[in-house]
């Protein structure tokens, strides 16, 4: 019989007869069953067989428990697959009683050793603490720093390390050889911080005790992670001793750094994301470091804030942990006040959703998007107001809404304001006046400006831009650009919601506009719906999205008509009817329910194409002021009348420019534009002869439709007076303005 070869015998009692008292002797007693069983092997890989063989004497019949069943002859083998460690029993009886015997075959995968160290990077002189545990193994021994046969599990100290040591540990069992694990342990003369940086903002909107007004939850501030943003460890000198950006969870490893010094961490308003190529900083316009500089990122610095207190290193460990830093909002829970000294988290919060909306849009983009520098200019004393240009930048006085973006700005003179030459540098204004509106408490201008700046870099900007608001009729270009823009915030935040933060008699209140509705803080509106309005944009972008609506298109869906090339190589202009129209096209298995849902929103899309051809609302206009959305111009034919409307300086309002094509074919003509008596016509808003009632421009029109746009020049060149004085308009114009426009 092979060595291997498990033999376990079963051995009967045995029963003794006397014979009774007085009587004589019976016969021999019958001979009691034994039973001998045996498996092939003791030990076999899980999956694996054995074969049984048992035998027995004084038996009639067998039955099998155990890890098999069933009725067997009193003598045989049978093969059986092994998938745990498995126990066979065989009991036989005869007439003499019954008998058993016994076979165990254990079952072994593959073995699984751990080995763990409670630190794996450590300085130079410290020991660490070994621990170990396996899985399948039967015997275990030492390997690389760590010697010696070893239990399956244990734990032992190391001897105090110089230099990154490994130690191993390989666990066996009979079928299977012994596998190896490690654990290497760094050893360091310096160390390395890591921290998480967050930004505090208020909680949703609550209503306030008096139930008057809805305000910043303050009780319930949320706290966000900043993603890449830039950090430093500064010595007493205040001398940085490392920098670096954050991963995209706002952790920060910073290393090199000397275990005897102390250091203070410094979190700078700076992102940078080598995977999109990032690169946003917010300054403190209100504080330049250079006034002979002109352009924003050479003037004004970043913010930088950090503890009160340095970090005092651990000398043990290689890898030290300073929490989260937790940048507060500024409100005083003593005063309930926001405290402007103390609003360090704006910056933050501005980044952060900044980063969130690039992310997002580079998604829609595809590919790899090419994303320009982003200065956003912020502080507790920027807001908007100023009655004309030039802006006050370092005073922190703008006109208009005091949230704007724009691809360039005039130089900044040495008295802090905008009078020099252009300088290409792509920016967000963002007011932090409290007494005006603080706009980074809640994100929605922040990302609603962000869209702009994603139009310019991804898509197509044409609009007039200028002041503007919910209850105006507004030009197509204008309803669809800004209209765009805060769809574009609503699919970020993912809510229609526009959060506004004003002062009314002291305290911050929230004014909650929500397109999706027409309502302010829960009330209805009676904004103009139609593409002539930006509310009505945004609604319809929302309503395409909105997961608990009829349509559920995702966010890349909805936004993917205005990256396509065919978007921004079309001959139409960015309006809501190419919008709706291309979308159709794009999603053609959706076809109806957006043109369904446009066409209830006074978007014609049923039957429309780009141009608006089928429109007919007329907004706050006449028929003939209004449409057809393009009047078609035809080379060499008679002049076309176009009429406009509007007052002076109305600038982006409906109708305040009619746009027209005209079928180029490449070759050089002549556009004129003839006007009433008295008026100025103007060319795309910008081009006019000063006091003349005619224009005309010579050069080639491209084959294919070109688009064009003509207006008062008093009504349409700007919104300021100082801006239409170089009109020279010898009247007032009417209310409306009638032109005649040929192409020859």
């Amino acid at each position: 019989m092979r060595g291997a070869l498990l033999r376990i015998v079963a051995i009967a009692s045995v029963v003794l007869a006397f014979p009774g008292c007085g009587g004589g002797g019976g016969g021999a007693a019958p001979a009691m069953p034994t039973v001998s069983i045996a498996a092939s092997a003791a030990n076999v890989r899980s999956g694996g067989s054995v074969t049984l063989t048992w035998s027995s004497a004084n038996a009639t019949s067998c039955t099998a428990s155990g890890a098999w069943s069933g009725t067997q002859a009193t003598s045989g083998s049978l093969t059986q697959t092994i998938t745990a460690t498995s126990r066979y029993t065989l009991s036989c009886t005869g007439a003499g009683g019954s008998g058993s015997g016994t076979a165990t075959v254990t079952a072994w995968s593959a073995p699984q050793p751990l080995i763990a160290a409670d630190a794996n990077a450590i300085l130079t002189g410290n020991s660490v603490t070994l621990s170990w545990s396996s899985k399948n193994a039967s015997t275990c021994a030492g390997g690389d720093a760590l010697s010696g046969s070893l239990p399956t599990s244990g734990s032992q100290s190391s001897a105090l390390l110089t230099t990154t040591t490994v130690f191993s540990v390989s666990c066996g069992n009979p079928v299977f050889g012994a596998v190896k694990a490690s654990v290497t342990v760094a050893v360091s003369s310096t160390f390395t911080a890591t921290f998480a940086v967050q930004y505090q903002v208020p909680g949703p909107p609550v209503v306030n005790a008096a139930h008057t007004q809805f305000v910043p939850d303050w009780v319930h501030p949320l706290a966000k992670p900043v993603p890449f943003v830039w950090a430093q460890m500064r010595d007493p000198g205040n001398n940085v001793a490392a920098q670096g950006f954050a991963d995209a969870n706002g952790v920060v490893s910073l290393g090199g750094l000397n275990p005897s010094v102390k250091y203070t961490p410094v979190i700078l308003s700076a992102i940078q994301d080598p995977a999109l190529g990032l690169d946003f900083a917010v300054l403190n316009n209100t504080m330049p470091v250079d006034t002979s500089q002109p352009t924003y990122r050479a003037r004004y610095p970043v913010y930088g804030v950090g503890p009160a207190t340095p970090y005092t290193p651990g000398l043990r460990l290689a890898v030290q942990s300073l929490g989260t830093a937790t940048i507060p909002d500024g409100w005083s829970t003593t005063s309930s006040t926001l405290v402007d000294a103390n609003r360090l988290a704006g910056p933050f919060a501005l980044l952060a959703n900044a980063v969130l909306e690039a992310q997002i849009v580079s998604g829609a983009v595809g590919g790899t998007p090419t994303w320009r520098p982003l200065s956003i200019l912020w502080s507790t004393k920027n807001k908007g107001g100023l009655s004309a240009p030039p802006n006050e930048m370092d005073q922190g006085l703008v006109t208009g809404s005091g949230g704007y973006y724009n691809g360039g700005h005039p130089g900044v003179d040495a008295s802090g304001n905008e009078t020099g030459a252009p300088f290409a540098e792509d920016l967000e204004f963002i007011s932090g006046d409290q007494s005006f509106e603080p706009m980074d408490l809640y994100p929605f201008v922040l990302t609603h400006e962000m869209g702009h700046f994603t139009q310019t870099l991804f898509s197509t900007r044409s609009s007039p831009g200028g002041d503007h608001s919910y209850s105006d009729f507004e030009d197509p270009t204008q309803a669809w650009i800004e209209g765009n823009a805060s769809g574009i915030a609503a699919l970020v935040l993912n809510t229609p919601q526009q959060n506004r933060v004003v002062q009314v008699s002291g305290q911050l209140v929230v004014v909650i506009e929500d397109p999706s509705n027409y309502t302010v803080n829960g009330n209805p509106q009676s904004w103009p719906l139609g593409w002539y309005q930006e509310a009505t944009v945004t609604r319809l972008m929302w309503e395409l999205f909105d997961p608990g609506g009829a349509v559920k298109l995702t966010a890349p869906t909805v936004l993917a008509p205005m990256y396509t090339s065919a978007w921004k190589a079309g001959p139409w202009l960015n309006t809501p009817w190419a919008y709706s129209v291309q979308l159709a096209k794009l999603s053609a298995g959706n076809a109806t329910a957006i043109a369904t849902l446009a066409d209830s929103l006074n978007i014609r899309t049923t039957g429309d194409d780009e141009w608006g051809a089928a429109e007919t609302s007329v907004g706050e206009r006449s028929a003939q002021d209004t449409l057809p959305a393009y009047t078609t111009v035809t080379l060499g034919a008679s002049a076309a009348t176009i009429c406009s409307a509007g007052a002076p300086n109305d600038y982006n309002k409906e109708s305040n420019v009619r746009y027209f094509r005209i079928l180029g074919d490449g070759n050089s003509h002549t556009v004129t534009i003839q006007g009433p008596s008295g008026s100025v016509p103007v060319l795309n808003r910008h081009s006019f002869t000063a006091g003349s009632n005619t224009f005309t421009a010579s050069g080639p029109l491209a084959a294919g439709y070109t688009a064009l746009a003509v207006g008062d020049c008093s009504v349409s060149l700007s919104e300021f007076s100082t801006g239409t004085a170089s009109c020279n308009e010898p009247v007032s114009p009417g209310a409306e303005q009638c032109w005649s426009v040929s192409a020859q």
